[in-house]
């Protein structure tokens, strides 16, 4: 009895250990924080939902037609300065608020939000 009682144990931690590699895809993660000095957002979420965040981030960011399919430091025109991580299902922006006018922090985080509700709606 004892035996199979290890057995089953074991074998349902197997299968609990399988099953998280097949994770349903449609999960979403987004934090925000915001603090004296900076403001950050992650996020994870589905892969069907990355083109049209990227189109969002294109269109909304960038006007000379550059793709933000990029992980660094990205300089806008106006002298924005901000981080980006962009990938598949992931992405984290920083803008650092003591390098940035407020105008700039106060952009990117608007941006921010419209991004939660493309991730959130799609």
């Amino acid at each position: 009895m004892k035996n199979y009682a290890v057995s089953l144990a074991l074998g349902l931690m197997m299968i609990a250990g399988m099953s998280s590699c097949f994770h349903n895809r449609h999960d979403m993660s987004i934090s925000v924080s915001d603090d004296d000095d900076e403001f950050e957002m992650d996020a994870d979420y589905g892969r069907n939902r990355s083109h049209a965040v990227q189109v969002y981030l294109d269109e909304h960011l960038l006007n000379n037609g550059r793709s933000l399919k990029t992980t660094g430091e990205i300089i806008l025109d106006d002298k924005t300065t901000f981080y980006i991580n962009s990938n598949p299902g992931q992405l984290t922006i920083r803008i650092n608020k003591n390098e940035n006018s407020e105008e700039s922090c106060e952009r990117v985080r608007e941006i921010c939000e419209d991004i939660k509700v493309i991730i959130e709606d799609n």
